[in-house]
């Protein structure tokens, strides 16, 4: 615990001077990327922020971008990596929270293709 508490830390004390890298080496079994589209990355970052620290705050993560590029100037869109780390249960829940607030801001982009699925539990 006291490894993950000084490495969450460091990413912190990173993010507040420039873009911050995470790769695999930074995967304690508590981390989730997600990619979050260009067009999308200041709404799910909300205000100053805001919608992110909520999401933390709610679901107990430690959430960021990492190593944000800026907008897409190739207009084909793209996305950026958001980490998520903190528990399975805490990660679950800012990842879907996430993926509404894409999914309110591009409708369909995560349910266009969806089909029909059944539960084990109905069978």
């Amino acid at each position: 615990e006291r490894r993950k508490a000084r490495k969450y830390v460091e990413l912190v004390r990173a993010q507040r001077v420039g873009p911050v890298n995470v790769d695999e080496a930074h995967d304690d079994g508590d981390l989730t990327m997600i990619a979050v589209p260009h067009n999308c990355v200041g709404f799910v970052t909300g205000s100053q922020g805001n919608f992110l620290r909520t999401c933390e705050e709610e679901w107990g993560t430690l959430m960021f971008f990492c190593d944000y590029q800026g907008p897409s100037t190739d207009g084909m869109g793209g996305a950026e990596r958001l980490a998520i780390f903190g528990d399975l249960k805490g990660r679950c829940g800012a990842e879907l929270k996430v993926m509404a607030a894409i999914e309110t801001k591009l409708p369909g982009y995560y349910t266009t293709n969806l089909g029909d699925t059944h539960s084990w539990d109905e069978w």
